[in-house]
């Protein structure tokens, strides 16, 4: 025990403050390639808009000053979200779907523009513009290329996109910054008293949430800047007419009439235990009302506390999946958890029918976790449940049709099948926001079209009176294709994206009588992985549960030479057996390489088997076993890949990120398999996430064996491959807190093991900037190369045996 808090207490070493590095010259030059915009389609299907943006973040970005509060992350000089991951866009155009004309919107370099939107009527786009002191609402005309700014005041984007439309198409509900703000709130120069934190005896069990108010000051920041003013704008002249009283709005929905406003407001005591908001649920106390036009409340929705005792991945009280029903005037729609109050459900969905209304009506209940619902605009609903959360979990899912104007009819299931199953998939319903996409008593859905050779994704219509389902359109055999828009909302009028192993994607426009089209003409930024095989690989582990994973050899390979192969992988929990050697992708797909991906050990000579099966099965007790699944899954993998002449068996290194990256370390520790290991973000002591991590359940002291079995930190001792660790130094995921990989790094120092902690400053769980980018791809090549590739005493293994 000494000897482990000795350990612990360690300083952080470092080999130095190092400059930058970047990978080869080939690797850059790809990584810099501009890739495929978005493309978004008028309403009216008359016209759509690319939507340009850089490969990279740049450092300077991500480094602005930035506010750390209730679980988000601000930069207090824009009001909005701190950069971090995807950079913003940069660059829009026209094209004209019926003549091909393009017209370039004039942007000036440097611009960063968000929260792109076509008007209901398709005439014109909204765009936000990240200025020097805000988000400015600017509107460019369909086809024109001179946007303007539409007001002078600034939109608080704390809580994401600050403006919706309203039905008609005029005006917007946009979340302004108070006229009269002022400054915000000063530190004061010593505290008005004790931070204090009190447990009232119940259980409140938390994940390791970061970014949490720490004190009065930072729930006074919190309020500033996440305060906003409602307010109507007038698209024709940018006319500004506020409604109600500021607050932290939290949510705004404007009904389909016009008329009236959901609201859902935040309100003190804030929490400083839990963030406001994560993934599915929220902690912090809220006031649901309708609004009218002047702002007045005509119903109070629900007034709901502050909930810290509500575990992660279960839900709060009161209503969520808040909706106004399509094609009612104002008709409110949402779900509450009712378990323990309610025989039998779980959850129940109300109706609202009118704001003035004193009570909502009860739709149906749900034996198992709500998961979404979309609606036609003739009263008809399809309401999901799962049977839990979070959805990576869930194996079973059910679909219901409910008819609002049948009250008497009970809800009809249309789907009732197995979340793990992708064969046979039935499709996604379409849809825009919670409207349903289709005409009459058909909508539409499109799917992956996975099945045992592959996928060719597919377009069918579905009647919902029948339940009868028509195959539409589906991809080329020889590509790999997906719908991107219905034109005008008809079937007869597609725009797909198109890419082959030859081609990288673009989009393509199908019509009725004409030429297919294309829209975009991007070329291929790596021509030297063209032909490049994609082979796939199934198999079984010792105890008879197939697998299955693509390797890739590297182009120009001679087919008989033995490879350095990496074995990249992200383990995944079963209920099914079969579903875990379900195959994975499809032989079509063209190879496109950004970020820092493990593909690029392609053009360095290695073998990559990409997302092989780590297949952890058991249920809610799969942990029980995980090490000695993932030990197994993992030697059927290598033995396949070396049995199909490509890996040298003794010239195999292990990677992964986030939950791969915990693989990767527990692979060292408890398996002679690999010769090097690189583990990013990953966690390494699961008694630093004590209340529940990826799909444990079970608390620390509940099952502490499972936590101490599965961490590696705990077995740091017997790791004898090299690792290489990087960490974004402000990762905010609650499982992966940067600590974990000091902690380990410490470990692995202090016991003489061979490792290398590289923190990237300023990235997050996943990294964005081009430096950061660069050096971590430079980082991976030069341990492999290390330590896998030309490994001490290493030699070319022909032998398929183990």
């Amino acid at each position: 025990m000494l000897a482990l808090m000795a350990v612990l207490n360690a300083p952080l070493d470092l080999v130095a403050q190092e400059t930058y590095q970047a990978p080869a010259p080939e690797i850059q030059e790809i990584l810099e390639a501009p890739p495929l915009p978005d493309l978004m389609v008028s309403p009216a299907g008359d016209w759509a808009v690319l939507v340009e943006r850089p490969s990279m973040l740049e450092l300077r970005d991500i480094a602005e000053p930035r506010l750390h509060l209730a679980g988000y992350r601000l930069n207090p000089r824009t009001n909005g979200p701190s950069a971090a991951g995807r950079p913003s866009s940069t660059g829009l155009e026209f094209i004209d779907l019926e003549s091909d004309e393009r017209k370039v919107v004039e942007i000036p370099a440097g611009t960063q523009l968000e929260y792109i939107s076509w008007a209901p009527a398709g005439d014109r786009v909204i765009f936000s513009v990240v200025g020097e002191a805000g988000y400015e609402l600017w509107s460019v005309e369909a086809g024109a290329s001179a946007p303007r700014r539409m007001v002078q005041g600034y939109l608080n984007a704390a809580h994401g996109n600050p403006c919706r439309w309203m039905s008609g198409g005029e005006e917007l509900l946009c979340r302004m910054i108070p006229a009269d703000r002022g400054d915000p709130p000063a530190r004061p120069e010593v505290p008005e008293g004790p931070t204090i934190q009190e447990s009232d005896g119940e259980p409140a069990p938390a994940r390791t949430f970061q970014d949490l108010l720490q004190d009065g000051h930072d729930a006074n920041l919190f309020e500033f800047y996440f305060t906003s003013q409602l307010a109507f704008v007038q698209v024709s002249d940018g006319s500004v007419t506020p409604v109600g009283t500021p607050g932290i709005i939290d949510n705004v929905l404007p009904s389909p009439d016009g008329e009236f406003v959901f609201v859902s407001r935040t309100v003190r005591p804030f929490s400083f235990i839990v963030p406001d908001r994560w993934r599915i649920n929220d902690w912090f106390p809220r006031e649901m009302e309708i609004w009218n036009r002047d702002g007045e409340v005509v119903n109070t929705v629900a007034v709901l506390p502050l909930e810290e005792n509500v575990a992660v991945d279960d839900v709060r009280s009161g209503p969520r999946g808040v909706a106004w029903q399509p094609g009612e005037d104002a008709a409110l729609v949402w779900v509450e958890d009712v378990a323990g109050v309610a025989d039998g459900a779980r959850e129940r969905v109300f109706r609202l029918g009118s704001p003035t209304d004193a009570e909502p009506s009860h739709l149906m209940d749900l034996e198992d976790r709500f998961s979404g619902m979309e609606w036609t605009t003739d009263g008809r609903g399809l309401i999901t449940e799962v049977d839990r959360y979070p959805l990576r979990a869930a194996s079973w899912t059910r679909t219901w049709l409910v008819d609002t104007n049948r009250p008497d009819v009970e809800p009809r299931n249309i789907w009732d099948r197995s979340a793990e199953e992708r064969y046979g998939a039935p499709g996604t319903p379409m849809s825009r926001g919670v409207t349903l996409v289709g005409e009459g008593d058909w909508i539409y859905l499109e799917g992956d079209g996975v099945t045992p050779e592959g996928e060719q994704p597919f377009l069918d219509r579905m009647n919902l009176e029948t339940l009868e389902t028509e195959r539409l359109w589906e991809s080329d055999p020889d590509r790999y294709e997906f719908p991107v828009a219905l034109v005008g909302g008809s079937h007869d009028h597609l725009i797909i994206r198109s890419e082959s192993p030859a081609d990288p994607p673009n989009y393509v426009q199908l019509a009725e009588g004409a030429q297919p089209r294309a829209l975009t003409h991007q070329e291929d930024p790596a021509p030297q992985l063209q032909g490049v095989e994609r082979r796939v690989l199934t198999y079984e582990r010792e105890d008879g549960i197939g697998l299955a994973g693509v390797v890739y050899p590297p182009p120009g390979w001679d087919g008989e030479t033995r490879l350095p192969t990496v074995l990249w992988a992200y383990p995944r929990e079963f209920v099914s057996p079969d579903a875990a050697g379900q195959v994975p992708g499809t032989n079509n797909r063209f190879t496109r390489l950004s970020g820092a991906t493990h593909m690029f050990f392609l053009l360095e000579g290695y073998a990559i088997f990409d997302g092989p099966s780590i297949a952890i099965l058991g249920g809610a007790t799969a942990n029980d076993t995980y090490v000695e699944q993932l030990v197994s899954s993992t030697a059927a993998a290598v033995d396949a890949v070396v049995e199909a002449g490509i890996a040298d068996r003794n010239r195999i290194g292990v990677g992964g990120h986030s939950y791969g990256g915990f693989m990767t370390a527990n692979l060292l520790a408890h398996s002679d398999l690999f010769q090097a290991g690189i583990a990013r973000s990953a966690a390494h002591n699961r008694t630093l996430t004590p209340f529940g991590f990826q799909n444990e359940r079970r608390t620390l002291w509940e099952a502490p064996e499972v936590y101490m079995g599965m961490s590696p930190f705990m077995h740091a001792h017997q790791i004898e491959a090299p690792m290489l660790m990087l960490h974004g130094a402000d990762d905010p995921n609650p499982g992966t807190f940067p600590i974990q990989s000091e902690r380990m790094f410490h470990a692995m120092k202090g016991m003489g093991k061979v490792a290398r902690l590289v923190m990237l400053d300023y990235e997050d769980h996943g990294y964005g900037a081009r430096e950061s980018i660069f050096h971590s791809l430079h980082e991976m090549m030069t341990w492999f190369d290390r330590y896998v590739k030309n490994a001490p005493g290493a030699a070319a293994d022909t032998d398929l045996d183990r």
